[in-house]
């Protein structure tokens, strides 16, 4: 659903039963496929890019319940950029964005879209940043969707 602060402010701190993970997400399309897979054990919070306000409120709120909060992101500098900041701010947990996730990413989807702009260091993974450079490509979250939903299936409670 998508959540506003007005529900927010509504409903209170929104915290998840005890066992359920917690997928924090970049793109709706990654929320929208663990929906329909009826995935059970698991939460998701979709930033749709940078969070805004209301998802840092949500964000900061699970973080300080102690809730385990896994980030997927794109793998471009942006979402580098994106994921830097909800691993400062939340306490987030780099999931499936490593070096070897990357190039797994990249040998599945070579036409992926070309890096451009500034680069940004993975505050999580040196050899991230290492292989981002040198292929020179981005890998999105739609890109490698249904590793991530398998993933997914994999560490559901």
């Amino acid at each position: 659903m998508h959540l506003t602060e007005w529900e927010l402010r509504r409903t209170g701190t929104l915290v998840p039963e005890p066992g359920i993970l917690v997928l924090v997400c970049e793109n709706p399309r990654v929320l929208e496929a663990v929906a329909q897979d009826g995935i059970p054990g698991w939460a998701v919070v979709c930033t749709s890019g940078e969070p805004n306000l209301v998802v840092d409120r949500l964000l900061v709120d699970l973080a300080a319940a102690g809730v385990e909060l896994r980030y997927h992101g794109d793998l471009d500098w942006p979402g580098v950029a994106i994921a830097n900041r909800a691993m400062m701010r939340y306490g987030a947990r780099p999931w499936l964005m490593s070096a070897q996730d990357y190039l797994a990413g990249v040998s599945r989807s070579i036409s992926g879209p070309a890096l451009s702009g500034g680069e940004v260091e993975p505050g999580w993974d040196p050899d991230l940043g290492a292989a981002m450079r040198s292929h020179g490509r981005g890998v999105h979250e739609e890109a490698v969707l249904d590793t991530l939903l398998q993933a997914v299936r994999d560490d559901s409670p």
